[in-house]
């Protein structure tokens, strides 16, 4: 199983369902989790300690431990990653004893619809998952308003993925 997150609506969704529809011709399970969604509150130490993990990610907490690679698709930012992916990496990073432990040695692919050229966000991504302890692939899947999906590329770079 490898789950695609995916940190906007619009553009990335139709980005995350043509990444699931790849990675399903190489025989490939995965399930897509929108982020804003999930609708988290803002990650700060008193909340959590009030209130705890919000329940709403614990089932997906349940199901990154179960698997071993992740698709991360999110728009670039203000030249960075939006909110709400941070919003839940801190949450996350916070179950458990090691902030690590949902990302040390897992597969993630990176990919981006952005209205800029998308380079930035991935590597911001690249920096903070790579940190995280994940093996993060080398090559991205971009796409703009300009540069659409080239689907040669991204069935090569999905297919690299699903057998690495």
């Amino acid at each position: 199983m490898i789950l695609i997150f995916v940190a906007s609506l619009n553009e990335n969704m139709k980005l995350a369902k043509k990444v699931k529809e790849q990675l399903q011709e190489n025989g490939k399970e995965s399930e897509i989790i929108n982020l804003v969604e999930l609708n988290l509150p803002m990650y700060d130490s008193n909340k959590e300690e009030k209130d705890g993990i919000p329940s709403s990610i614990k089932p997906i907490i349940e199901k990154m431990k179960s698997c071993d690679s992740y698709v991360f698709i999110s728009p670039e930012y203000n030249f960075s990653l939006p909110p709400v992916l941070v919003n839940f990496v801190a949450w996350i990073s916070r179950v458990g004893n090691d902030f690590r432990e949902l990302f040390s040695m897992k597969k993630v692919q990176l990919a981006t619809h952005s209205g800029s050229f998308g380079s930035d966000v991935t590597a911001c991504m690249r920096s903070q998952f790579t940190k995280l302890g994940a093996v993060v692939m080398p090559r991205e899947i971009i796409t703009t308003y300009q540069n659409g999906l080239n689907e040669e590329s991204s069935k090569k770079i999905l297919s690299t993925f699903a057998s690495f």
